[in-house]
């Protein structure tokens, strides 16, 4: 038995009554992906419950884990709010020397502000993996009728929901199902040389894990109440053990965006994090 899956006692409630507001800034420099055609008012309303979650995870690991800490990226980056965010926030042990953190840091906001779209390097999320300090992306969701029964949150639902996270080579696209068609269409577009008897799966598995965030978090937001549910979390070396895809359909808002996804109840407990 898995003593580190996901049970319905592991999940925790996080209330927030204030938060750093900086949404408009960011939902206005926010990139459209597969809502191309999101209105200002959408993207600062979706913002706004990505920023809460990220702040109930903050407040949570501040008050209850004593032996790591989360540094936001909106408190450190360097670029005003205007380039879309490559990630949500690092997370690393105390011990670690803070000139260590610092240096690295640096290292973030000028791969940012030297690339067009606000992203880092492969090659720097490895240093910082090597480092110990971890990339985190934390994904919320609000909590609509589909997550209710009987009018009540039920976190038995939740838990059929998945960790997700974006292919590195496509967000969305109208035909694409599995991943072999995905693989097919790196091929294609020659993302990825895969020659005969070669392993096509395992080479895309490779570029894939390097583009992942080391860290995904996953928070349902309960926008009546104010309560974020900090679920649990998964990294990245699980997360790509099952590289699959799924499409995400919700008719004109995102019929054709892709994932990578992995069952949330096979996840890990958030506590499990001081262990890091």
């Amino acid at each position: 038995m898995n003593t580190n899956m996901i049970k319905i006692i592991h999940i925790d409630i996080a209330a927030y009554n204030s938060w750093n507001n900086h949404n408009s800034l960011i939902s206005d420099n926010t990139v459209n992906t597969w809502q191309e055609d999101r209105s200002p008012e959408e993207k600062k309303a979706d913002t706004e419950v990505g920023k809460k979650a990220e702040y109930a995870v903050e407040l949570y690991i501040r008050d209850n884990l004593n032996n790591i800490e989360y540094i936001a990226y909106d408190n450190f980056r360097t670029n005003n709010f205007k380039k879309h965010a490559p990630f949500d926030g690092l997370l690393f042990d105390k011990k670690i020397d803070r000139n260590v953190v610092e240096n690295l840091k640096k290292k973030i906001n000028d791969e940012i502000t030297k690339n067009k779209y606000g992203k880092i390097s492969d090659s720097l999320k490895q240093e910082l993996f090597k480092n110990e300090i971890y990339i985190t992306e934390i994904k919320s969701t609000r909590i609509t009728e589909r997550l209710l029964s009987n009018s009540k949150i039920d976190l038995n639902k939740i838990l059929q929901d998945d960790f997700l996270t974006y292919p590195k080579f496509l967000r969305s696209h109208e035909s694409i199902n599995s991943i072999n068609e995905y693989i097919k269409y790196c091929i294609d577009k020659k993302y990825l040389q895969c020659y005969e008897n070669e392993n096509c799966f395992e080479k895309i598995k490779t570029i894939e894990f390097k583009n992942m965030q080391h860290i995904y978090i996953r928070v349902y937001i309960d926008i009546k109440n104010n309560d974020a549910y900090i679920i649990g979390f998964i990294e990245s070396e699980q997360f790509i053990s099952k590289l699959a895809i799924k499409r995400m359909k919700k008719i004109n808002k995102s019929e054709y965006a892709l994932y990578f996804y992995y069952p949330l109840k096979d996840g890990k407990d958030i506590d499990l994090l001081n262990n890091k």
